[in-house]
């Protein structure tokens, strides 16, 4: 049995394929394409699925995707009857703006219809097609992609995002095959259209700005005068959902800004760039960082009662703000918690699959996504292509990179590392890593302004052994897919300062004895010549770029970024002019 699942026409296209039963290969179309968060049909993406799988368009069964247009047609009446004195304004929008800056989604369901036809044409030579096309609600694959790949028996669900379909969150429980719903919030009532709207109000750029919210948040008072205003807005209700008032924001009508005039007067005027903040600014966004916690805490507890399962997942774009991840596993509700990697709509690509497999189709569970590296791998011919492409110095050594990579750390320096299967999901674990010492003071100043030319206020995480976890920080918890917030324990305090955000957090990636053997090898390393376990790992890209997929994307992003040396594969590469360094692995 073999189904193609895929997601477009929003942001963060992919697609993803199962082969009896099997999650054999998952990709983003921004790595191949090179366009951040791209949202067009995936072609490439489906492309290197069926190039993985070593099939043909012709040799699939089942494609699936992501969105279930006829729910959508069904609410828009209700929804422009409600809203009927901003009708006046959509219309000029439609005129004036591009169609990403207006009404999103429900522009394209009408093509949505003719995807079939539009997946057939990109194969012409491959005939015949007889796949049968399938879409799917679009909650139901977020949780898909998070019940289905584990090994979990039932477990409490949460899904929660700006928007599928009508639906903004579900809770629901999954058993076995089956995932039913309990209970759903609706649009207007979004979670993740408020992060975005007030991470615009802040100077922010759509898509993006959720990600850097979440940080700047941490220079803020979550419970300040801000909070008190802000959270009047929001009402909890006893099914596990929220409401709040509508009358201050402007997400639900228009996309050219997220906030309504009662907003901007009660908070203050909208920033046209993000910089150059108040405290009152930085207030206002730990309170929306504050009713986030609030609410999805308020969520989880009473899935834990309406399904006393000690297992719980999590999917949807939202699911991405890791701070309240780490708030969820200190509440200590669940045994075990397992957040889809590819939490936001990628992951969708996936769950659709999933959905039609298990609950659809009926076939037993048998895969458990125990690793995210489910994309692109290459071996050395393409590795010393692209290094001679660009006329850099290199070794290739077989036994002691990892050894003279530790070193170089310790001494301050700062390594691209790209090794084995490329990443599912937004987050780099390891594979596709920029890599430097937590030990040394300036190093978060130095990453942010020379290498990723990005904004000074933002954090980067760490990566650590998973055995040591608990040393460093206030939490154990497993944590591969860096999806989690923990404190820096007081004794390291001041000792870990690349890595410590200003309120003495730190977003963890753990890493086992079977996950990743080749950043396992460097981080035993790196604890042999300094002590310690843990360094930073930030995401192998610059700003305004997707994280490099091939070897050429990465030695080209070297060439062009201040690092030190890259480490790929067996291959050690250093600046023109450093040759001499690399003596020591010859």
């Amino acid at each position: 049995m073999n189904i193609l699942g895929f997601n477009c026409y929003g942001h963060d296209s992919a697609a993803s394929i199962i082969v009896d039963d099997k999650i054999v290969f998952a990709v983003e179309e921004e790595r191949l394409n090179r366009k951040k968060h791209y949202g067009g049909v995936p072609e490439h993406a489906i492309r290197a699925c069926l190039d993985a799988a070593g099939l043909k368009l012709s040799d699939i069964d089942h494609v699936t995707f992501f969105w279930k247009p006829s729910i959508s047609y069904s609410k828009i009446p209700v929804f422009l009857f409600k809203y009927w004195h901003h009708v006046p304004n959509l219309l000029m929008e439609q005129r004036n703006f591009s169609v990403e800056e207006n009404l999103g989604m429900l522009n394209y369901l009408k093509d949505m219809k003719k995807l079939p036809q539009t997946l057939r044409s990109l194969f012409p030579e491959d005939k015949p097609q007889n796949f049968k096309f399938h879409l799917m609600e679009h909650h139901f694959c977020h949780a898909a992609s998070a019940f289905f790949p584990t090994d979990y028996e039932d477990a409490a669900i949460l899904t929660i995002d700006g928007a599928g379909e009508w639906t903004t969150s579900m809770l629901a429980h999954g058993k076995g095959n089956e995932i039913k719903k309990l209970s759903t919030v609706d649009t207007p009532y979004s979670l993740g259209a408020f992060y975005q709207a007030v991470s615009r109000h802040l100077g922010f750029k759509l898509i993006e700005g959720p990600g850097k919210l979440m940080g700047l948040a941490s220079y803020g008072n979550g419970n300040s005068d801000e909070y008190s205003k802000m959270r009047k807005l929001f009402t909890l209700t006893d099914d596990g959902g929220f409401k709040f008032d509508m009358s201050y924001f402007s997400y639900h009508y228009t996309r050219k800004s997220g906030v309504s005039k009662k907003f901007t007067d009660l908070f203050g005027p909208s920033k046209d760039k993000g910089k150059d903040w108040s405290e009152h600014e930085l207030n206002v966004a730990a309170a929306a960082q504050h009713i986030v916690e609030d609410v999805i805490l308020h969520m989880v507890r009473h899935l834990k009662k309406a399904t006393k399962s000690e297992n719980l997942c999590i999917a949807g774009g939202v699911g991405l703000n890791s701070v309240t991840n780490g708030l969820i596993a200190k509440e200590g509700l669940f045994r075990n918690i397992f957040i889809q990697p590819a939490a936001g709509d990628s992951g969708t690509s996936l769950g659709s699959a999933l959905l039609l497999n298990h609950a659809v189709l009926g076939r037993k569970r048998k895969y458990v996504m125990d690793t995210a590296f489910l994309g692109s791998g290459f071996g050395d011919e393409e590795y010393e292509k692209a290094i001679k492409e660009f006329k850099l110095p290199y070794v290739k050594t077989e036994k002691n990179y990892a050894a003279f990579a530790a070193k170089k750390l310790s001494e301050g320096k700062i390594l691209g590392w790209f090794q084995g299967k490329m990443e599912f999901g937004p987050r780099a674990l390891g594979n596709r890593s920029i890599i430097a010492s937590p030990l040394v003071e300036d190093m978060k100043n130095v990453l942010n302004a020379r290498v990723k030319f990005r904004e000074g206020f933002r954090p980067f995480a760490a990566i650590v052994l998973e055995e040591d976890c608990g040393k460093y920080f206030d939490n154990d918890f497993p944590n591969p897919y860096m999806l989690f917030v923990y404190n820096v324990r007081p004794e390291y305090l001041g000792k870990l300062p690349s890595i410590t955000h200003v309120d003495n957090t730190v977003r963890i990636q753990t890493v086992n004895k079977t996950e990743n053997p080749h950043m396992r090898e460097l981080l035993e390393a790196f604890k042999k010549e300094t002590g310690y376990s843990v360094l930073v790992n930030t995401s192998f890209n610059i700003k305004g770029e997707p994280i490099v997929c091939t070897p050429h994307d990465a030695v080209h992003s070297f060439a062009r970024a201040d690092m030190d040396y890259l480490v790929i594969g067996n291959y050690v590469v250093a600046k023109p002019g450093d040759e001499k360094s690399l003596d020591a692995l010859v």
